[in-house]
Protein backbone atom coordinates (compact mmCIF):
# COMPACT_ATOMS: atom_id res chain seq x y z
CA UNK A 1 0.00 0.00 0.00
CA UNK A 2 1.44 3.51 -1.19
CA UNK A 3 0.79 5.95 1.73
CA UNK A 4 -0.70 8.96 0.80
CA UNK A 5 1.30 12.22 0.19
CA UNK A 6 0.75 14.97 3.01
CA UNK A 7 0.30 18.60 1.92
CA UNK A 8 1.04 20.94 4.46
CA UNK A 9 -1.21 24.30 4.79
CA UNK A 10 1.46 27.17 3.58
CA UNK A 11 1.61 28.76 6.80
CA UNK A 12 2.50 25.45 8.36
CA UNK A 13 4.64 24.60 5.74
CA UNK A 14 7.07 28.41 6.21
CA UNK A 15 7.37 27.75 10.30
CA UNK A 16 8.87 24.50 9.78
CA UNK A 17 11.09 25.11 7.35
CA UNK A 18 12.04 27.86 8.93
CA UNK A 19 12.49 25.75 11.60
CA UNK A 20 14.10 22.29 10.77
CA UNK A 21 16.06 24.69 8.16
CA UNK A 22 17.78 22.53 5.76
CA UNK A 23 16.11 19.00 7.84
CA UNK A 24 13.26 20.23 6.22
CA UNK A 25 13.69 17.98 2.91
CA UNK A 26 14.08 14.84 5.08
CA UNK A 27 11.14 15.84 7.54
CA UNK A 28 9.17 15.98 4.08
CA UNK A 29 10.09 12.87 2.92
CA UNK A 30 9.44 11.03 6.64
CA UNK A 31 5.96 11.97 6.52
CA UNK A 32 5.41 10.19 3.11
CA UNK A 33 6.34 6.91 4.35
CA UNK A 34 3.64 5.25 6.55
CA UNK A 35 3.17 5.58 10.23
CA UNK A 36 5.55 3.02 12.57
CA UNK A 37 3.60 0.40 14.28
CA UNK A 38 4.37 0.33 18.17
CA UNK A 39 2.75 -1.25 21.27
CA UNK A 40 3.73 -1.37 24.69
CA UNK A 41 3.47 -4.59 26.24
CA UNK A 42 1.44 -5.24 30.16
CA UNK A 43 4.55 -6.29 32.85
CA UNK A 44 1.43 -7.61 35.14
CA UNK A 45 -0.02 -9.79 32.19
CA UNK A 46 3.20 -11.46 30.40
CA UNK A 47 3.07 -13.10 27.51
CA UNK A 48 5.03 -14.80 24.35
CA UNK A 49 2.79 -13.06 22.18
CA UNK A 50 4.86 -9.88 20.37
CA UNK A 51 7.96 -11.10 22.83
CA UNK A 52 10.23 -11.54 20.06
CA UNK A 53 9.50 -8.21 18.09
CA UNK A 54 12.00 -5.22 18.30
CA UNK A 55 12.55 -3.35 20.97
CA UNK A 56 11.77 0.67 21.40
CA UNK A 57 15.33 2.08 23.08
CA UNK A 58 13.73 4.04 25.44
CA UNK A 59 11.04 1.89 26.45
CA UNK A 60 11.43 -1.43 28.53
CA UNK A 61 7.94 -3.15 27.41
CA UNK A 62 7.88 -1.09 23.97
CA UNK A 63 7.92 -2.75 21.56
CA UNK A 64 7.75 -2.21 17.19
CA UNK A 65 5.83 -4.17 15.13
CA UNK A 66 6.45 -4.98 11.61
CA UNK A 67 3.07 -4.38 10.07
CA UNK A 68 -0.35 -3.35 11.69
CA UNK A 69 -2.34 -6.39 12.33
CA UNK A 70 -6.38 -5.66 13.56
CA UNK A 71 -5.81 -5.29 16.94
CA UNK A 72 -9.29 -5.84 17.25
CA UNK A 73 -9.14 -9.95 15.83
CA UNK A 74 -6.66 -10.68 19.02
CA UNK A 75 -8.19 -11.67 21.96
CA UNK A 76 -4.92 -10.95 24.23
CA UNK A 77 -5.78 -7.27 23.37
CA UNK A 78 -9.03 -7.39 24.53
CA UNK A 79 -7.65 -9.07 27.84
CA UNK A 80 -5.01 -6.26 28.58
CA UNK A 81 -2.03 -7.91 27.77
CA UNK A 82 -0.49 -4.95 25.79
CA UNK A 83 -1.53 -1.61 24.57
CA UNK A 84 -1.13 0.04 20.72
CA UNK A 85 0.72 3.11 21.53
CA UNK A 86 3.14 5.38 19.47
CA UNK A 87 6.57 5.04 20.01
CA UNK A 88 7.62 8.27 20.77
CA UNK A 89 5.23 9.10 23.77
CA UNK A 90 6.56 6.10 25.34
CA UNK A 91 9.68 8.10 26.33
CA UNK A 92 7.92 8.86 29.41
CA UNK A 93 9.07 5.83 31.29
CA UNK A 94 12.69 7.21 30.34
CA UNK A 95 11.02 10.57 31.68
CA UNK A 96 10.11 9.37 34.68
CA UNK A 97 12.70 6.93 35.79
CA UNK A 98 15.49 9.84 35.03
CA UNK A 99 13.28 12.31 37.39
CA UNK A 100 11.37 9.99 40.75
CA UNK A 101 12.56 7.14 42.54
CA UNK A 102 10.65 4.57 41.20
CA UNK A 103 11.31 1.69 44.59
CA UNK A 104 9.21 4.75 46.54
CA UNK A 105 5.77 4.71 46.60
CA UNK A 106 4.18 8.28 45.13
CA UNK A 107 1.16 9.95 44.18
CA UNK A 108 0.50 10.55 40.85
CA UNK A 109 -1.91 12.90 38.59
CA UNK A 110 -2.53 12.18 34.88
CA UNK A 111 -4.47 15.40 34.24
CA UNK A 112 -5.60 14.89 30.49
CA UNK A 113 -5.75 11.08 30.89
CA UNK A 114 -7.69 9.65 28.11
CA UNK A 115 -7.72 7.25 26.10
CA UNK A 116 -5.07 6.12 28.63
CA UNK A 117 -1.99 5.41 27.06
CA UNK A 118 0.24 7.40 29.67
CA UNK A 119 -2.09 5.98 32.54
CA UNK A 120 -1.24 2.49 32.04
CA UNK A 121 2.09 3.39 31.41
CA UNK A 122 2.41 4.97 34.95
CA UNK A 123 0.80 2.30 36.32
CA UNK A 124 3.39 -0.28 35.38
CA UNK A 125 6.05 2.13 36.61
CA UNK A 126 5.01 2.69 39.77
CA UNK A 127 4.89 0.70 43.31
CA UNK A 128 1.54 -1.23 43.43
CA UNK A 129 1.05 0.96 46.71
CA UNK A 130 1.59 4.18 44.95
CA UNK A 131 -1.56 6.29 44.14
CA UNK A 132 -2.64 6.96 40.48
CA UNK A 133 -5.14 9.69 39.72
CA UNK A 134 -6.13 9.72 35.97
CA UNK A 135 -8.40 12.52 35.07
CA UNK A 136 -10.40 12.92 31.79
CA UNK A 137 -13.06 15.96 32.16
CA UNK A 138 -14.67 15.02 28.72
CA UNK A 139 -17.41 12.30 29.52
CA UNK A 140 -16.97 9.96 26.95
CA UNK A 141 -13.44 10.51 26.66
CA UNK A 142 -13.54 8.90 30.42
CA UNK A 143 -15.42 6.30 30.15
CA UNK A 144 -12.20 4.92 27.48
CA UNK A 145 -10.18 6.03 30.20
CA UNK A 146 -11.69 3.78 32.30
CA UNK A 147 -11.70 0.86 29.98
CA UNK A 148 -8.72 0.52 29.55
CA UNK A 149 -7.37 0.74 32.81
CA UNK A 150 -9.80 -1.71 33.72
CA UNK A 151 -7.85 -3.71 30.49
CA UNK A 152 -4.40 -3.17 32.14
CA UNK A 153 -6.08 -4.80 35.54
CA UNK A 154 -4.11 -2.84 38.07
CA UNK A 155 -6.18 -1.35 41.34
CA UNK A 156 -4.31 1.52 42.72
CA UNK A 157 -6.11 3.75 40.61
CA UNK A 158 -8.71 6.51 40.89
CA UNK A 159 -10.56 7.65 37.55
CA UNK A 160 -11.90 11.54 38.26
CA UNK A 161 -14.06 14.22 35.87
CA UNK A 162 -12.86 17.35 36.97
CA UNK A 163 -11.60 20.70 35.57
CA UNK A 164 -8.12 21.70 36.11
CA UNK A 165 -8.80 24.32 38.68
CA UNK A 166 -10.57 21.97 40.80
CA UNK A 167 -7.26 19.87 41.76
CA UNK A 168 -6.40 23.27 43.64
CA UNK A 169 -8.57 22.20 46.29
CA UNK A 170 -6.10 19.44 47.04
CA UNK A 171 -3.05 22.12 47.27
CA UNK A 172 0.83 20.59 47.21
CA UNK A 173 -0.87 16.69 47.33
CA UNK A 174 0.70 15.62 44.21
CA UNK A 175 4.31 14.61 44.31
CA UNK A 176 4.46 13.85 40.09
CA UNK A 177 1.81 15.54 37.92
CA UNK A 178 1.80 14.77 34.07
CA UNK A 179 0.23 17.47 31.76
CA UNK A 180 -0.12 16.26 28.46
CA UNK A 181 -1.84 18.73 27.25
CA UNK A 182 -4.02 19.27 24.43
CA UNK A 183 -2.69 20.80 21.55
CA UNK A 184 -2.58 21.48 17.63
CA UNK A 185 -1.70 17.95 17.14
CA UNK A 186 0.81 18.93 14.40
CA UNK A 187 2.88 15.86 15.35
CA UNK A 188 0.31 13.78 14.44
CA UNK A 189 -0.25 14.55 10.49
CA UNK A 190 0.71 11.66 9.50
CA UNK A 191 -1.51 9.15 11.04
CA UNK A 192 -4.25 11.48 11.61
CA UNK A 193 -4.98 13.76 8.32
CA UNK A 194 -7.43 15.11 10.66
CA UNK A 195 -4.88 17.48 12.28
CA UNK A 196 -4.49 18.80 9.08
CA UNK A 197 -7.88 19.84 8.01
CA UNK A 198 -8.10 21.27 11.52
CA UNK A 199 -4.80 23.23 11.96
CA UNK A 200 -4.65 26.79 11.58
CA UNK A 201 -2.36 29.82 13.42
CA UNK A 202 -5.06 31.19 15.26
CA UNK A 203 -5.78 27.62 16.79
CA UNK A 204 -1.92 27.18 17.91
CA UNK A 205 -2.19 30.40 19.87
CA UNK A 206 -5.56 29.35 21.12
CA UNK A 207 -3.67 26.28 22.36
CA UNK A 208 -0.77 27.72 23.68
CA UNK A 209 -3.00 30.02 26.02
CA UNK A 210 -5.42 26.82 27.14
CA UNK A 211 -2.04 25.30 27.61
CA UNK A 212 -0.72 27.90 30.32
CA UNK A 213 -4.01 28.54 31.82
CA UNK A 214 -3.96 24.41 32.72
CA UNK A 215 -0.48 24.44 34.35
CA UNK A 216 -1.32 27.44 36.02
CA UNK A 217 -4.32 26.09 37.55
CA UNK A 218 -2.26 22.74 38.34
CA UNK A 219 0.86 23.99 39.99
CA UNK A 220 -0.55 24.68 43.27
CA UNK A 221 -1.73 20.79 43.65
CA UNK A 222 2.28 20.41 43.51
CA UNK A 223 4.01 19.18 46.23
CA UNK A 224 7.32 21.08 47.24
CA UNK A 225 10.22 19.03 45.44
CA UNK A 226 7.84 17.93 43.15
CA UNK A 227 8.13 17.08 39.69
CA UNK A 228 5.65 17.90 37.05
CA UNK A 229 6.09 16.45 33.12
CA UNK A 230 4.77 18.67 30.62
CA UNK A 231 4.33 17.07 27.18
CA UNK A 232 2.40 17.50 23.81
CA UNK A 233 2.22 16.49 20.19
CA UNK A 234 2.93 19.41 18.15
CA UNK A 235 6.29 20.82 16.74
CA UNK A 236 5.21 24.64 17.58
CA UNK A 237 7.77 26.44 19.81
CA UNK A 238 4.22 28.26 20.95
CA UNK A 239 3.17 25.27 22.67
CA UNK A 240 6.35 23.96 23.71
CA UNK A 241 9.53 25.86 24.31
CA UNK A 242 7.49 29.01 24.89
CA UNK A 243 5.17 27.50 27.33
CA UNK A 244 8.65 26.04 29.27
CA UNK A 245 10.07 29.60 29.64
CA UNK A 246 6.54 30.87 30.62
CA UNK A 247 6.56 28.21 33.32
CA UNK A 248 10.28 28.92 34.89
CA UNK A 249 9.61 32.58 34.87
CA UNK A 250 5.92 32.58 36.45
CA UNK A 251 5.85 29.19 38.86
CA UNK A 252 9.76 29.35 39.84
CA UNK A 253 9.25 25.54 38.04
CA UNK A 254 13.17 24.19 37.33
CA UNK A 255 13.93 22.70 34.69
CA UNK A 256 15.71 19.56 34.34
CA UNK A 257 17.66 17.99 31.30
CA UNK A 258 17.62 14.29 30.87
CA UNK A 259 20.80 12.09 30.29
CA UNK A 260 19.97 10.29 26.91
CA UNK A 261 22.07 8.77 24.00
CA UNK A 262 22.40 10.51 20.89
CA UNK A 263 21.81 7.11 18.90
CA UNK A 264 18.33 7.79 19.71
CA UNK A 265 17.34 10.75 17.66
CA UNK A 266 16.18 12.92 20.40
CA UNK A 267 16.18 16.73 20.11
CA UNK A 268 17.25 18.68 23.03
CA UNK A 269 15.61 22.11 22.89
CA UNK A 270 14.08 24.47 25.29
CA UNK A 271 15.65 25.88 28.82
CA UNK A 272 18.74 24.17 30.11
CA UNK A 273 18.00 22.00 27.38
CA UNK A 274 15.36 20.36 28.90
CA UNK A 275 12.89 19.80 26.57
CA UNK A 276 13.22 17.24 24.36
CA UNK A 277 11.80 17.24 20.58
CA UNK A 278 10.73 13.98 18.47
CA UNK A 279 10.67 14.54 14.53
CA UNK A 280 9.87 11.32 12.19
CA UNK A 281 13.05 12.03 10.78
CA UNK A 282 15.64 11.59 13.65
CA UNK A 283 13.40 8.87 15.38
CA UNK A 284 10.96 6.14 14.99
CA UNK A 285 7.50 7.68 15.71
CA UNK A 286 5.72 10.84 15.41
CA UNK A 287 5.90 14.18 15.92
CA UNK A 288 6.28 14.93 20.16
CA UNK A 289 7.70 17.23 22.78
CA UNK A 290 8.14 16.91 26.87
CA UNK A 291 9.87 18.54 29.46
CA UNK A 292 10.56 18.26 33.06
CA UNK A 293 10.25 20.22 35.91
CA UNK A 294 10.80 20.55 39.43
CA UNK A 295 9.31 22.58 42.30
CA UNK A 296 11.50 23.99 44.17
CA UNK A 297 11.51 22.86 48.17
CA UNK A 298 11.13 26.11 49.71
CA UNK A 299 7.82 26.05 48.30
CA UNK A 300 6.28 23.83 50.37
CA UNK A 301 3.64 24.15 53.17
CA UNK A 302 2.86 22.86 56.32
CA UNK A 303 -0.48 21.95 53.92
CA UNK A 304 0.80 18.97 52.42
CA UNK A 305 0.93 17.37 56.00
CA UNK A 306 -2.34 17.39 56.24
CA UNK A 307 -2.87 14.68 53.94
CA UNK A 308 -0.24 12.35 55.60
CA UNK A 309 -2.14 9.36 57.80
CA UNK A 310 -1.74 6.23 59.36
CA UNK A 311 -4.25 4.33 57.55
CA UNK A 312 -6.17 2.59 61.20
CA UNK A 313 -9.52 2.33 60.60
CA UNK A 314 -11.49 0.70 57.67
CA UNK A 315 -14.73 0.90 56.93
CA UNK A 316 -15.65 -2.72 55.63
CA UNK A 317 -13.34 -5.89 56.08
CA UNK A 318 -13.46 -9.18 53.74
CA UNK A 319 -16.66 -11.03 53.62
CA UNK A 320 -16.71 -14.71 53.17
CA UNK A 321 -17.42 -13.78 49.64
CA UNK A 322 -14.84 -11.60 49.18
CA UNK A 323 -12.68 -14.07 50.17
CA UNK A 324 -13.87 -16.09 47.03
CA UNK A 325 -13.03 -13.57 44.15
CA UNK A 326 -9.86 -12.33 45.34
CA UNK A 327 -6.23 -14.00 45.78
CA UNK A 328 -4.85 -11.22 47.99
CA UNK A 329 -8.34 -9.38 50.21
CA UNK A 330 -6.29 -8.50 52.64
CA UNK A 331 -4.86 -5.83 50.80
CA UNK A 332 -8.30 -4.18 50.69
CA UNK A 333 -10.82 -2.02 52.23
CA UNK A 334 -13.98 -2.04 50.90
CA UNK A 335 -17.05 0.11 50.28
CA UNK A 336 -20.61 -0.87 49.19
CA UNK A 337 -22.66 1.51 47.69
CA UNK A 338 -26.29 0.67 46.58
CA UNK A 339 -25.00 -2.61 46.48
CA UNK A 340 -21.87 -2.10 44.40
CA UNK A 341 -18.99 -3.48 45.87
CA UNK A 342 -15.82 -1.75 45.64
CA UNK A 343 -12.03 -3.52 46.75
CA UNK A 344 -9.77 -0.24 47.32
CA UNK A 345 -5.88 -0.74 48.21
CA UNK A 346 -5.69 0.29 52.03
CA UNK A 347 -2.53 2.00 50.90
CA UNK A 348 -4.46 4.53 49.27
CA UNK A 349 -8.07 4.79 50.97
CA UNK A 350 -7.46 7.88 53.22
CA UNK A 351 -6.18 9.62 49.72
CA UNK A 352 -9.45 8.50 48.17
CA UNK A 353 -11.57 9.87 51.07
CA UNK A 354 -9.99 13.07 50.68
CA UNK A 355 -10.23 13.30 47.14
CA UNK A 356 -13.76 12.02 46.68
CA UNK A 357 -14.47 15.26 49.40
CA UNK A 358 -12.95 17.43 46.51
CA UNK A 359 -13.29 16.07 43.19
CA UNK A 360 -15.77 14.19 41.06
CA UNK A 361 -14.79 10.44 41.15
CA UNK A 362 -15.95 7.87 37.95
CA UNK A 363 -14.22 4.97 39.21
CA UNK A 364 -11.77 4.03 41.89
CA UNK A 365 -10.07 0.73 42.86
CA UNK A 366 -11.54 -2.11 41.54
CA UNK A 367 -14.93 -2.47 41.02
CA UNK A 368 -16.28 -5.74 42.11
CA UNK A 369 -19.77 -6.11 41.12
CA UNK A 370 -23.17 -6.30 42.49
CA UNK A 371 -24.36 -7.81 45.79
CA UNK A 372 -28.09 -9.72 45.52
CA UNK A 373 -28.76 -12.01 48.42
CA UNK A 374 -25.41 -11.26 50.03
CA UNK A 375 -24.21 -12.87 46.75
CA UNK A 376 -21.86 -10.84 44.55
CA UNK A 377 -22.74 -10.69 40.77
CA UNK A 378 -18.97 -9.98 39.29
CA UNK A 379 -17.95 -7.37 37.26
CA UNK A 380 -16.43 -6.82 33.55
CA UNK A 381 -13.91 -5.06 35.61
CA UNK A 382 -12.98 -8.16 38.15
CA UNK A 383 -12.86 -10.34 35.05
CA UNK A 384 -9.31 -8.37 33.74
CA UNK A 385 -8.19 -7.78 37.55
CA UNK A 386 -4.49 -8.80 37.88
CA UNK A 387 -6.02 -9.04 41.43
CA UNK A 388 -8.94 -12.27 41.03
CA UNK A 389 -8.61 -15.07 42.76
CA UNK A 390 -6.79 -18.33 40.87
CA UNK A 391 -9.40 -20.64 41.99
CA UNK A 392 -12.36 -19.09 40.54
CA UNK A 393 -13.99 -21.85 37.54
CA UNK A 394 -12.59 -21.05 34.41
CA UNK A 395 -13.29 -21.66 30.49
CA UNK A 396 -10.29 -21.54 28.92
CA UNK A 397 -11.01 -20.56 24.70
CA UNK A 398 -9.32 -20.64 21.52
CA UNK A 399 -8.58 -17.78 19.29
CA UNK A 400 -11.31 -18.33 17.24
CA UNK A 401 -13.88 -19.07 20.10
CA UNK A 402 -12.69 -16.04 22.33
CA UNK A 403 -13.69 -13.74 19.31
CA UNK A 404 -16.87 -15.29 19.07
CA UNK A 405 -17.47 -14.72 23.11
CA UNK A 406 -16.27 -10.92 22.76
CA UNK A 407 -18.87 -10.52 19.58
CA UNK A 408 -21.61 -12.25 21.38
CA UNK A 409 -22.02 -14.93 19.27
CA UNK A 410 -20.98 -17.81 21.33
CA UNK A 411 -23.77 -20.62 21.83
CA UNK A 412 -26.46 -20.28 23.91
CA UNK A 413 -26.28 -23.89 25.33
CA UNK A 414 -23.38 -25.68 27.23
CA UNK A 415 -24.40 -28.99 29.71
CA UNK A 416 -20.30 -29.09 29.68
CA UNK A 417 -19.65 -26.28 31.37
CA UNK A 418 -20.24 -26.23 35.18
CA UNK A 419 -23.03 -23.75 36.51
CA UNK A 420 -22.52 -20.72 38.09
CA UNK A 421 -20.17 -17.97 36.70
CA UNK A 422 -17.65 -19.20 34.92
CA UNK A 423 -14.45 -16.46 33.90
CA UNK A 424 -13.60 -17.03 30.31
CA UNK A 425 -9.94 -17.02 29.61
CA UNK A 426 -7.63 -17.44 26.84
CA UNK A 427 -4.05 -17.97 26.61
CA UNK A 428 -4.44 -17.91 30.85
CA UNK A 429 -6.15 -14.64 30.91
CA UNK A 430 -9.42 -12.88 31.26
CA UNK A 431 -11.88 -11.54 28.96
CA UNK A 432 -15.49 -11.62 30.84
CA UNK A 433 -17.60 -13.52 32.24
CA UNK A 434 -20.14 -16.28 31.10
CA UNK A 435 -23.00 -17.10 34.05
CA UNK A 436 -23.94 -21.21 33.34
CA UNK A 437 -27.93 -21.91 34.47
CA UNK A 438 -28.73 -25.21 36.08
CA UNK A 439 -30.56 -25.89 32.96
CA UNK A 440 -27.91 -25.24 30.73
CA UNK A 441 -28.02 -22.32 29.29
CA UNK A 442 -25.56 -19.87 29.27
CA UNK A 443 -26.20 -16.01 29.42
CA UNK A 444 -22.70 -14.12 27.80
CA UNK A 445 -21.64 -11.43 30.37
CA UNK A 446 -19.65 -9.27 28.24
CA UNK A 447 -20.46 -5.75 28.63
CA UNK A 448 -22.60 -4.52 25.30
CA UNK A 449 -20.60 -1.49 24.96
CA UNK A 450 -17.33 -3.27 24.98
CA UNK A 451 -18.32 -6.02 21.61
CA UNK A 452 -16.46 -6.03 18.78
CA UNK A 453 -18.29 -5.83 15.55
CA UNK A 454 -15.15 -7.17 13.54
CA UNK A 455 -14.82 -10.26 14.19
CA UNK A 456 -11.96 -12.18 12.30
CA UNK A 457 -8.29 -10.57 12.37
CA UNK A 458 -7.46 -10.81 8.64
Amino acid sequence: MVHPSINLPLALENRLRKQLGEEFALFQAALDNPPQTSIRLNPGKPTKHYSSAEDIPWAEYGKYLKSRPRFTGDPLFHAGTYYVQEASSMFLAHVVAGVIDLDQDHRVLDLSAAPGGKATHLQSLLTPDSLLVANEIIGSRNKILRQNLSRWGGDNHIVTQSDPKHFQKLPEFFDLILVDAPCSGEGLIRKDHKAIQEWSEDNVTLCSRRQKRILADIVPSLAGGGILIYSTCTFSEAENEANMEWLEQESGMIPIPLDIPDSWGIIRSGPGNAGHRFYPHHTRGEGFFISAFKKADNQLSSKSHIYRSSHKRYPELATQDDLKWLHSPNRYTFVTRDRHRIAIPKTIFEDYLTISRSLRITYSGLYLGKVYHDQLKPSPELALSQSISKNIQTIELSSDDALDYLAHMHKSQGNEYPSGYNLIVHDGYGLGWMHVLETGQIRNKYPAAWRILQRHAK
